[in-house]
């Protein structure tokens, strides 16, 4: 009998059949959205979501972090 992976989103729902999900690959350099796939979400580096929502929080919480690491950075070259 093979296994069916339970996948869950960043906010804690489980997806179900019927659910509109994504996936996102987060870099240094940027964030991918993809369309769900079974075999990609799978993957150790991919982010499942469980939805738009979940998808704009990411790239929000993500340009919060790049916006401070450049303000660092700027610092440490003055």
């Amino acid at each position: 009998m093979a296994m069916t992976p339970v996948y869950t989103c960043l906010c804690g729902t489980q997806k179900k059949t019927t659910n509109h999900w994504v996936l996102a690959s987060v870099t240094p350099t940027g964030i991918t959205f993809m369309p769900w796939d079974w075999k990609l979400a799978q993957s150790d580096d991919i982010i499942v979501l469980c939805g738009e929502g979940c998808a704009a929080a990411l790239l929000s919480r993500s340009l919060g972090e790049w916006k401070q690491a450049a303000e660092l950075a700027a610092l440490t070259n003055v």
